[in-house]
This record gives structure tokens, C-alpha cells and sequence, in this order.
């Protein structure tokens, strides 16, 4: 026969189970912490496709401000330009960011000919055509570490190199 629990085993048991949560919730901010990583979009590229699933390779470029490297084991994530969904990707791609550095994750993605015909809809009702988007996801990290959420907003701006400025001469701006 189970004897029954007595006040003090019911104190010390709640005791432990708030220990082991603590733990726990230290773990994922000691082992994770820091300041999150960023995301940014390098490119989109058209991959063949058929008339009604169209296939993008986007690259991005995850960059690290920690002092410890992250064992990548894939990430996912949802695309927006111009406040319209363009296309949402997986990937299983292991990949290595190192502490203080970067990396960049090529991921290929599907978006629908609905969606397509949403962005020429929105570009067409532009005088000037502009490019924002709104990058979401998360980076599944290896182990017990979990996930880390990201976002990211930016412009066309973003994407194309900056003009560079002119040349000089004998210390005299070029013409």
C-alpha cells in the first residue's frame, strides 16, 4: 500500500519541480542569449518552373553578433514584398554560423501563380515602382537549443550596391 504524501513531501516536490524549471529556462537563455541573430536577404533568383508553381532560390545571409558559433540544422521562413505574400521556404541545410561571423544559406522556395499575379497587381498600381519586403521565420538550431525567431524589413535599397562616388585625382574630384 502507497502511503499517502504528507505536507512536507508535497513542499519538497514543488521545490524541485521549480528548480528543474529554472534550470531549464536558464539553459535556453545561457545557451542561446545574446543578441539575436539577423537575417537579410541577398538575392532572388527564378529557378524553372511550370505555369501554375513558380520556384525562387533565395539566398540569405545570417549573421551572428554572439561570441558563440550555432549549429545550424535548417531554418523556414515567409516572404512579403510590398505587403503581399511572394513565397515561404524550408530548408534542411546544416550549416556552421560562426561566432562573430556569417553565413549565407541558399534556401529554394515555391510561390503560387496567385501570388505572382497579387505582386504585378500591386507593382502595376505604383506610379514608381518600389520593392519592400518583410522577411519571418525561424533558425532550427542543433541539439536541445530549439529555435530562434527572426525578422527582418528592408527595400530595394538594400538589395542594389550603393553608387559609388567619384574617383579623385591629385586630390580633385573627376568629371
Amino acid at each position: 500500500m502507497i502511503a499517502p504524501l504528507g505536507f512536507a513531501s508535497l513542499r519538497g516536490i514543488a521545490l524541485a519541480a521549480a528548480l528543474v524549471g529554472a534550470t531549464l529556462a536558464g539553459c535556453a537563455t545561457l545557451g542561446v542569449g545574446g543578441e539575436p541573430i539577423e537575417v537579410q536577404l541577398v538575392s532572388l533568383t527564378p529557378l524553372p518552373s511550370t505555369a501554375f508553381e513558380h520556384r525562387l532560390r533565395v539566398d540569405l545571409r545570417l549573421r551572428n553578433p554572439n561570441n558563440r558559433a550555432y549549429a545550424i540544422e535548417g531554418l523556414r521562413f515567409l516572404l512579403d514584398v510590398n505587403g503581399t505574400r511572394l513565397a515561404s521556404g524550408v530548408s534542411s541545410e546544416s550549416a556552421t554560423l560562426p561566432r562573430l561571423g556569417e553565413v549565407v544559406v541558399p534556401v529554394t522556395t515555391t510561390t503560387s501563380l496567385l501570388d505572382l499575379v497579387n505582386q504585378i497587381v500591386v507593382l502595376g498600381q505604383q506610379q514608381q515602382p518600389q520593392f519592400s519586403y518583410e522577411l519571418r521565420g525561424k533558425v532550427f538550431l542543433a541539439g536541445l537549443w530549439g529555435s530562434l525567431p527572426f525578422e527582418r524589413k528592408g527595400s530595394d535599397k538594400d538589395l542594389l550596391p550603393s553608387p559609388r562616388a567619384p574617383k579623385q585625382q591629385n586630390g580633385a574630384p573627376s568629371n
